[in-house]
């Protein structure tokens, strides 16, 4: 998988979990399945994120995600 797949795959995942978490809180049930792995997947981004070649990714993959959004 490219780089560019990796880090719009994460970005993706970590907003479906922040929405399933969001209801959760809503509802009052636990989350913390949820919490765990969100915790993972943005230390694995910020991980990218630290690598000279992401930076100029990362706003390319935001401008995409908000104009599929």
């Amino acid at each position: 998988m490219s780089k560019f797949k990796l880090v719009y795959n994460v970005q993706r995942e970590i907003k479906k979990l922040n929405s399933t978490i969001d209801l959760k809180i809503i509802k009052g049930l636990p989350y913390k399945a949820e919490a765990r792995r969100h915790r993972f997947l943005m230390s694995q981004f910020n991980s990218f994120e630290r690598q000279p070649s992401f930076s100029i990714l990362r706003r390319t993959v935001g401008i995409f995600t908000s104009i599929l959004l």
